[in-house]
């Protein structure tokens, strides 16, 4: 099987502990990686300047690359400023230029895809149902498209006012907890993930600092984290989302959940993407 990715790469600054690291990250990246660690293949159609191609090349060196033109790179501050995983203050430093109709025009036909920005307007709306045409299966990650970058740069979450137009092109829609009461104004799990079912995707996988949850419009299946670092913790969505893509063409939903669990737990023991 393959999956393609759309998103934007990013040179990541994260902050841990009050130790500063710079590493290549975005969720294509660590979704890109985890596909192919599980033994499937990945591609990825990205926008970077021209001289940080090789930097995020030869972290994932298995992962097929399609870089689309840009001046710039995006590049994002991640401060975590407590032990909760889901603690986090983002800066945006620098944006790669937005993806444009004429940049899926590259994009052949295919399986998989999944839409996973870092800020909002990266994929604007409108591509969505574009790509939705290319895609047989196509799913999405809610930070594209609730993360908002402030004048400051100062990257806020806020509900996405278009969400009933469009979440129902999609057949599964990632959200971590922060961002499913954001979009439903609940913080129990269950209640959420069915409210957003109910805004038109057919399927809604959820991450929290203690597990992942996934509901189908039917039936409700949970697995828990084992014990991870905090190091870590950069990518995790990315990495569960990627493991459940790849798993549930395998496996039963209940253990594909199970399976992403335990795939992001491995990957939360060390910083950077999923090394297999």
């Amino acid at each position: 099987m393959r999956v393609v990715f759309l998103g934007h790469v990013s040179k990541d600054v994260n902050i841990t502990n009050g130790e500063e690291k710079i590493v290549p990250g975005g969720g294509v990246i660590y979704g890109g990686a985890t596909v192919v660690g599980l033994g499937e293949e990945a591609e990825v159609y990205t926008k970077c300047a021209k001289e940080d191609v090789e930097l995020f090349t030869s972290i994932v060196p298995k992962v097929k690359f399609h870089f689309l033109p840009s001046s710039t790179s995006t590049s994002i501050e991640n401060l975590y400023p407590s032990s909760n995983p889901d603690d986090r203050v983002s800066r945006m430093i620098s944006r790669a230029d937005p993806f444009t109709v004429r940049d899926l025009v590259f994009i052949n036909e295919t399986g998989i895809i999944h839409i996973n920005p870092l800020w909002y307007g990266e994929f604007p709306d409108e591509l969505i149902e574009k790509a939705r045409k290319k895609a047989t299966f196509l799913a999405g990650d809610a930070q594209g498209f609730l993360r908002q970058v402030d004048e400051d740069g100062k990257m806020v979450y806020r509900d996405w006012r278009k969400k009933e137009e469009y979440l129902c092109f999609f057949d599964l829609f990632k959200v971590d907890s922060n961002e499913a009461r954001i979009m439903t104004g609940s913080d129990e799990p269950k209640e959420a993930t069915k409210k957003i079912v109910e805004m038109g995707v057919k399927m809604v996988l959820m991450t929290h600092k203690n597990g992942v949850c996934v509901y189908d419009g039917k039936d409700f299946y949970e697995a828990e984290f084992g014990e991870w670092k905090l190091e870590g913790r950069t990518g995790r969505g990315d990495t569960c989302t990627a493991a459940f893509l790849v798993a549930m063409h395998r496996f039963s939903l209940p253990q594909a959940v199970k399976f992403a669990a335990e795939v992001t737990t491995r990957k939360m023991q060390y910083p950077g993407p999923y090394r297999g």
